[in-house]
């Protein structure tokens, strides 16, 4: 059985840590990833003193990302610069209480000289986090990307790139809202197989990536429920969502709650 969790958004004006991350455990969340405004310096101690008094335990971080990071980048000096970045990440990510941190493979519109020289420093940056991952004890998850990132949308690939890697502190993290921009959920899911080892999980319309509450968009669940224990994953759904409290206490219903047990659980409506 899977186990449910939620990302957590600390440093952003519409976003009450204790109000928010109360409703999603009430709803079953166990499992916390830590998302921080990049604007704003905010410490580890910052994070977990607004944890709200809830069974929830910090397990990750989502690293940050921009136009300024990438770990795919022709230019050297830039990638080198986007790894030493994600290793601060990683030393951020223990201080939580954490071991794995979520990295972007790519921007988002960036300039293409050679694609296969992007995979290739891809693969340089995979063997020095992956080494670095080894000394510290954290694992980073490269997650698939919409169709507007050069580097990681190709789920396919991005998958192989990562099994080639055969690094066990490098691994691929499924994002069910990009690969339903993408290739599909289902196919998605099937291409990571047991290769999958960490879920980003929210809807949307198929076109734009707004990270919306799982039944709120287009994405057919059912499919994602059969492929995903097809591959037997049973690690962490984690939502990453941004809906307001006063929604969630809406939306987060029994009946809401029941569709994603059958998911958890593997099971049919009756």
């Amino acid at each position: 059985m899977m186990t449910l969790g939620t990302t957590g958004a600390f440093g952003f004006e519409d976003f009450h840590p204790p109000e928010v991350l109360g409703l999603y455990a009430q709803a079953g969340c166990t499992i916390v990833q830590v998302y921080r405004n990049r604007l704003r310096h905010i410490t580890s101690r910052d994070i977990l003193a607004m944890m709200p008094d809830e069974p929830l335990t910090i397990d990750s971080i989502h690293g940050v990302f921009g136009d300024d990071l990438d770990p795919s980048s022709e230019d050297e000096a830039f990638r080198r610069q986007t790894v030493d970045t994600y290793k601060r990440e990683a030393d951020f990510c223990r201080e939580l209480g954490g071991d794995l941190v979520v990295v972007h493979p790519c921007p988002a519109r960036a300039a293409v000289g050679s694609l296969e020289a992007k995979y290739a420093q891809l693969r340089r940056s995979f063997d020095e986090l992956g080494r670095f991952g080894d000394q510290v004890g954290v694992t980073f998850a490269f997650e698939n990307m919409p169709p507007y990132h050069p580097v990681g949308y190709d789920v396919e690939r991005l998958v192989r790139e990562i099994a080639a890697a055969a690094a066990s502190r490098i691994v691929f993290l499924l994002d069910t809202g990009h690969a339903h921009m993408t290739c599909g959920i289902g196919n998605a899911v099937r291409l990571a197989g047991d290769n999958l080892r960490y879920t980003h999980v929210h809807d949307n319309d198929g076109k734009i990536d707004n990270h919306m509450l799982p039944y709120r968009g287009t994405l057919p669940w059912d499919e994602l429920r059969d492929a995903i224990h097809e591959v037997r994953y049973d690690g962490v759904f984690l939502l990453e969502v941004f809906e307001k409290a006063r929604d969630l206490r809406r939306l987060l219903n029994d009946r809401w709650k029941s569709d994603i047990g059958r998911i958890l659980n593997n099971s049919h409506a009756d």
